[in-house]
């Protein structure tokens, strides 16, 4: 079978979490919404077609059905009697013409007048009496009104309306406090009326039976003429008004023009009797002493006046009678009390009025489907018959009602029991709140004495907002009490009678369960089991949950009780086979239209017993309809064709989150902030301020602790359920044929899946407890204010945030507000202890230990940065990098780092920075990443690895800023901007000096750091500024191991190897250098050109002989002579480079010099790929002599090819040039081989050069010359030229030049013979006999030729010449 819950799900992230409780809370906070209007209770068709009820059982359930008995679950209780104060018993012994009593429930205080004083006091305790004797008439009528704004003093707070057959007087009411004489409230304070009336007009002869005031301060009076008056008073007196004036609405409005005795009223026979105003629609309805009802429509904004519509006694009665045809008239004959159906309760109904006998008439003023036009009519739209009218219900019904209050769905009457006491009926739908229609409980209570007046204590609410219920320009009805008695206190009514004060207080299903517990001394009694049957088991404990989370210490009982009822009837999450149920029980219920309502549905509880969602017993509400899992529904049990499955959560699980929905209910869904308009002398500014007040936010934030405090004292919710008290059915043993294991791992699962729901809840709670205490912070310190502070991105957030948002998602703007409060106290100087430990207190996520920290550290940073003494500001800055070095969380080093290079704290960077790496990768996942050549599937040590490269760039970057300032020049003298005196120069400025002094230090505390990651971020920063020649002069032990990593990654990195080279010199490790060296200059690539090979090899053989002379061993010795063998192949590969060089470019030519550039070549590929290709051939002879190849014809080809290419090189030029370019070349050449007779042929050599002189016709010396320069012997050469002129070489015949030789050795002779000094002094002698025996046989020889020839001739008087020279050496 598939489990509901699967293991295999990730676990959800924090956001996560809170969403799907937000889910819950909306779901939740909808269902509160389900509640239905007045119209809709009633089932009234349209504004046409009227409806009754009350006729039936289900109109008023009988709770002592379901086990309930009356006297448990009472409505209303008696709160307190207090009798009349005795001062004013003693009044009435004085009386003369009329008293009266009332009651001002505004001010909690209650009235009597006797004749013409006027007698106020507090109903509560009978204390703070104060009276008013100021007027000589009998007093007729009293009220308390609001009034007008902007026309009395503040201290003004109501007024005082007082009539007489004479004069109706306004007199101010204000309060002061009895300690300090302040201005007070009329809770704190005591009453005074001010002794002179602000107003007083005469009355002009009507008997004023009415007064009431509207929300604006209008004051509408009904007169015993039939009449309805309004009293109307302005600060100044107008061109056509008076300051006060009176005027009849029911004739005129300009009456007050009418003298008086004109003014008279037509319906003295019928006067108003009461009036009572809807000031949310601004309809005005009053009643007459017979029953004609009257509508006034005042106006949207309740400033206008006209009258609509007036309906008698008897038209009523015959509408009545029509709708109940089957109940007597008399029921309907007289209406004793109408009051005003306000917006808040029904958008269609508009006013109710109750007869003598209890039954309430329903009235609309406009047609149903145009709810927002003004007042056109008054339509009976429902008859409500009171209790005691169905078959099966109790004999007794109001009788004899002489007074009622109707509010908010309550309804109060007051029947004559008789002629001495009163019985109190109390009826309300409070029992009952989501019902489809109308179902009210009700009560009866004694009343000692005669009811003069009955009004309710009018309370604000304490949650001060009002929610939007639902999408729409006009507010729903207010939900039901259930939704809001948590926050609200329950209703109270006082009762004024002659015996004193009767203070009543509704009891709404909280007080109810209340008084079960404490009556039954705890929660196992079948009385607070039926209260749960009562309420569908979620409800119940929704407000079991009320109490249970109480803290008061006189409730702690209570709540102990509450607690315990809470798990013992909370049930257990169950799941749901759809499909398997089998025919429904037939039952009828309270709630059969609630919402959630299942059906065709079976509960199994843990035991596998069925639950049946019926009633227990007949006319109950479901008993257990709880929500479904939205995500683990429609699960299959198995692969064949099944029922599907739900998760139903239970009773405890969906009350926490309703509970906890309708203490959000007036903030969930609303705005955060709301603007707000100031305006000032320069024009209006709006300011965005919260949309919740302090108490607002105080009340929610106490009571989600304390619901908070409860789920997590009892997380685990492991209290034994007695689900089997409330089951039913449970002889119905069906259980769809799964078998027992099946049973047991479905329970398993969904208790799973409630747990985890509670889980999330449990986390919405924190949140909502740090979010709200956050946000009472903020507006305790100017919300407004702090909002203009953050960045235009944030606030354009801020002002369009939920307050469901702002829990769920808002928590980087919750910081960001934070960090603006902090930053508020830090502008100003102040410390931030005191905010930081409240932060800390109340939102200890949002705002934590370590952002306490941070606070700290930046208060101690702004501090020094204004500190002038260096000591102090030295020791603020190290105490802050302190802090900083605490934080466990990770730090914003963007932020700090910048504050710390403004103080010039370059230490604290660097500590910082390596402080927050190690906090970042605390296992050292990037250094095991790093050590194994980052691969790439390593993806948490790839991150591991870049965090801390980014903590590191902190460090880096101020090496780079110093570096930069260090080497930056001084500015130059320019022109100035403006004229003037010289600008200041900037103290923080600093200079090159400095910033060196500066980077020094940060590089020298930087190498002492122990990391080896960041000594390869500080070392790959040297390379990426071109600085890495620096890396030489530190010794640290990570140098080596990041130059052979980075050498053994990049490959091509030939600047790494070249540092590695040279740190192993540096280190005199010579083996380890020479190898790299020879690497380097092996390495294939054009980076490295041919010189730099040339070079790394002659390095590297320096670095062998090292090697060699410490080590001596052979296999050093081996690689030292295999260098240097490669040295002088290399020296060769340079020889072919610039030969190819003076060539003629040309793409073969670049490609050649390319590869010679890229590589080092063997001596083969130099021979046949280069010199021989580009007929290289000094070249060849190089390559020849290096390879100790000899062949005697090759070596003279190539000589002779050399000599040839060189004079053909300089064929344009002069011979004398010629000769110089040719000799320069020759003589460089062949000093080269002058030592390998077997590569320098040099009898070939000068026989050829001869040649070619002869033929070019070059002078005779030069070729000699040449041999001298070059090295040759004098006896040596002497001998070879000897030779050659013995050998009679029939060329010198050929060119016709058969002298040559002999001018040559006789030039040679000449030579020698003026040189001496070119012959070593111990071979002098002998050479120079040689020479002058060679000069006679030369002599001999020519005189043997013609003696004609002048050649012949001249070249023996040469020789004679060269003798007589010889003879005196």
């Amino acid at each position: 079978m598939v489990s509901l819950l699967s293991p295999g799900l990730p676990p959800l992230s924090l956001p996560d979490v809170l969403e799907n409780a937000g889910h819950l809370v909306d779901k939740h906070l909808q269902e509160d919404r389900t509640y239905f209007d007045l119209v809709d209770l009633l089932n009234i068709p349209s504004d046409t077609q009227a409806s009754l009820s009350g006729l039936y059982t289900h109109d008023y359930p009988s709770l002592a059905d379901v086990g309930v008995y009356v006297e448990s679950m009472a409505e209303i209780s008696l709160e307190k009697k207090v009798p009349l104060p005795p001062e004013l018993v003693e009044q009435f012994g004085r009386m003369q013409c009329n008293c009266m009593m009332g009651l001002f429930p505004e001010i909690e205080r209650a009235w009597l007048t006797v004749d013409s004083d006027i007698f106020v006091w507090k109903y509560e305790d009978s204390s703070d009496l104060a009276y008013f004797d100021g007027l000589g008439e009998t007093i007729l009528c009293a009220a308390l009104l609001k009034p007008k704004p902007g026309i009395f003093q503040p201290h003004i707070q109501y007024l005082l309306c007082l009539t007489t057959p004479v004069d109706i007087v306004l007199l101010g009411v204000s309060f002061y406090k009895s300690v300090d004489g302040g201005s007070g409230d009329y809770v704190s304070g005591e009453m005074h009326l001010l002794p002179d009336p602000l107003f007083s007009i005469p009355t002009d002869g009507v008997y004023i039976t009415s007064i009431v005031g509207s929300n604006n301060g209008r004051v509408f009076m009904a007169g015993k003429d039939g009449c309805l008056y309004e009293l109307i008073y302005q600060a100044e007196d107008g061109w056509f008004s008076r300051k006060c004036r009176k005027v009849n609405h029911s004739t005129s409005s300009l009456s007050f023009l009418i003298p008086s005795f004109l003014n008279f009223s037509f319906s003295e026979d019928d006067p108003i009797v009461q009036i009572s105003i809807d000031n949310t629609r601004g309809i005005l309805y009053t009643r007459t002493q017979k029953g004609t009802i009257q509508v006034f429509d005042l106006g949207e904004k309740c400033n206008s006046m006209s009258r609509v519509v007036s309906i008698s006694q008897a038209t009523i009665l015959s509408m009545a009678a029509n709708i109940a045809k089957t109940i007597e008239t008399t029921s309907f004959k007289s209406i004793v009390y109408i009051s005003a159906v306000t917006e808040n309760e029904s958008e269609a109904i508009q006013l109710v009025a109750v007869t003598d006998s209890g039954v309430r008439l329903y009235f609309t003023t406009i047609p149903f489907k145009q709810v927002h036009r003004r007042p056109s009519m008054l339509s009976l739209v429902h008859v409500r018959l009171p209790p005691g009218f169905s078959a099966t219900s109790a004999p007794q019904r109001p009788t004899l009602v002489h007074t009622a209050f109707y509010n908010s769905g309550t309804l109060l009457l007051v029947s004559g029991q008789n002629k001495d006491n009163d019985l109190l009926w109390a009826i309300s739908p409070d029992c009952f709140p989501f019902s489809k229609q109308l179902m009210e409980a009700y009560d009866t209570v004694p009343i000692e004495g005669k009811t003069w007046a009955i009004e309710e204590i009018t309370m604000s609410s304490n949650t001060g907002i009002s929610p939007t219920n639902a999408p729409g320009p006009r507010p729903r009805p207010d939900p039901p009490c259930v939704v809001t008695q948590h926050a609200v206190p329950p209703r109270k009514f006082v009762i004024v009678s002659a015996q004193g004060i009767h203070v009543f207080q509704k009891l709404r299903p909280l007080e109810q369960l209340r008084r079960l517990l404490i009556e039954c001394g705890g929660p196992d009694a079948e009385q607070v089991k039926a209260f749960f049957r009562l309420h569908r088991i979620e409800q119940a404990c929704a407000t079991t949950l009320v109490l249970a989370c109480s803290r008061s210490p006189a409730d702690q009982q209570v709540s102990d009780w509450a607690r315990m009822a809470f798990f013992m009837y909370g049930g257990e999450a169950q799941y749901n086979l759809v499909g398997l149920r089998p025919a429904p029980l037939g039952s009828t219920s309270f709630a059969a239209g609630a919402p959630m309502h299942m059906s065709n549905t079976v509960l199994f509880s843990p035991g596998g017993v069925p639950m049946m969602p019926g009633s227990p017993m007949p006319n109950m509400a479901p008993l257990h309809m709880s929500t479904p899992s939205g995500p683990v529904s429609q699960l299959s049990l198995t692969g064949t064709p099944s029922p599907t499955q739900e998760v139903i959560f239970s009773g405890k699980h969906n009350a926490i989150y309703i509970y906890l929905a309708r203490i959000l209910r007036p903030f969930w869904e609303m705005p955060a902030c709301v603007p707000f308009i100031s305006t000032q002398k320069h024009g209006s500014v709006t300011y965005w301020t919260s949309n919740f007040s302090l108490d607002d936010l105080s009340m929610a934030l106490e009571l989600v602790r304390d619901l908070s405090d409860f789920v997590d004292f009892n997380a685990k919710f492991e209290h034994d359920s007695q689900v089997d008290i409330l089951t039913v059915g449970r002889s119905l043993r069906y259980d769809g044929g799964l078998d027992e294991h099946t049973r047991k791992r479905l329970q398993a699962d969904v208790q799973r899946m409630e747990k985890v729901s509670l889980q999330h809840v449990q986390e919405l709670l924190h949140r909502l407890e740090e979010v709200l205490g956050l946000w009472r912070v903020l507006v305790e310190h100017q919300f407004h204010l702090l909002v203009p502070t953050l960045s235009d991105d944030m606030q354009s957030q801020l002002r369009n945030i939920s307050f469901k948002t702002l829990v769920i998602n808002g928590k980087d703007l919750c910081n960001t507000l934070i960090n603006c409060l902090i930053s508020r106290y830090l502008d100003d100087n102040a410390t931030i202890d005191a905010i930081s430990d409240k932060l800390r207190q109340v939102c200890p996520t949002l705002y934590s230990s370590d952002d306490a920290t941070c606070s700290k550290a930046n208060e101690l940073l702004q501090a020094a940065k204004v500190n002038q003494n260096q000591q102090e500001k030295y020791q603020q800055l190290q105490q802050a990098l302190h802090l900083l070095k605490s934080v466990n969380q990770p730090l914003n080093l963007g932020a700090i780092c910048p504050q710390l290079a403004e103080m010039r704290y370059y230490l604290g960077i660097v500590e910082i920075g390596l402080n927050e790496a190690r906090k970042t990768d605390p296992q050292q996942l990037a250094i095991h990443f790093y050590q194994n050549g980052e691969p790439p599937e390593d993806s948490l040590g790839m991150q591991a690895y870049l965090s801390r490269m980014e903590c590191y760039k902190c460090i880096t970057d101020t090496l780079n800023y110093l570096w930069s300032a260090s080497n930056s020049l001084p500015q130059a003298p320019g022109v100035p901007l403006q004229p003037g005196p010289p600008a200041s120069v900037d103290s923080a400025r600093m200079d090159a000096q400095q910033a060196e002094t500066y980077w020094e230090q940060v590089f020298q505390i930087a190498l002492r750091s122990d990391d080896p990651l960041f000594h390869s971020a500080l070392y790959d920063w040297f390379f990426t500024k071109n600085h890495a020649e620096k890396l030489l002069e530190i010794s640290t032990p990570y140098l080596e191991p990041y130059l052979r990593r980075k050498v053994n990654l990049q490959t091509d990195n030939s600047v790494a190897l070249d540092l590695l080279w040279k740190y192993y010199e540096k280190t005199e490790n010579f083996q380890a250098a020479t190898r790299i060296l020879a690497q380097l200059a092996e390495r294939h690539g054009s980076n490295i050109n041919l010189n730099k090979r040339l070079d790394y090899l002659s390095r590297a053989v320096i670095s062998a002989k090292s090697s060699t002379s410490r080590l001596g061993t052979s296999a050093a010795g081996e690689f030292l002579h295999e260098l240097e063998e490669k040295m002088e192949v290399a020296r060769l590969q340079m020889q072919v480079y610039k030969c190819l060089c003076n060539l003629v470019n040309s793409a073969d030519v670049e490609a050649a010099k390319n590869k010679l550039d890229s590589e080092l070549l063997d001596i083969t590929s130099l021979y046949e790929d280069f010199a021989d290709r580009f007929d290289l051939f000094d070249v060849k002879l190089a390559i020849v002599h290096c390879a100790s190849l000899y062949d005697a014809a090759l070596i003279e080809d190539l000589w002779k090819n050399i000599i040839e290419k060189e004079l053909d090189n300089t064929a344009r030029m002069s011979n004398g040039d010629r000769i110089k370019n040719v000799s320069n070349r020759l003589c460089a050449l062949a000093q080269l081989y002058i030592n390998a007779e077997r590569y320098f042929p040099v009898a070939l050599i000068v026989r050829y050069l001869e040649i070619k002189s002869c033929e070019l016709k070059f002078e005779p010396k030069w070729v000699f010359l040449l041999m001298l320069e070059v090295g040759v012997p004098p006896g040596k050469l002497l001998e070879l030229y000897d030779r050659m002129y013995k050998s009679k070489d029939a060329v010198w015949q050929q060119l016709q030049k058969p002298l040559h030789v002999l001018i040559v050795l006789q030039a040679l002779i000449e030579h020698i013979a003026r040189n001496p000094q070119l012959i070593p002094a111990s071979d002098r002698k002998r050479l120079i006999m040689t020479c002058m025996d060679m000069v006679s046989g030369y002599l001999v020889e020519l005189q043997a030729t013609s003696s004609t020839d002048p050649d012949v001739r001249n070249l023996s008087n040469s020789f004679k010449a060269t003798q007589m020279t010889l003879d005196r050496l």
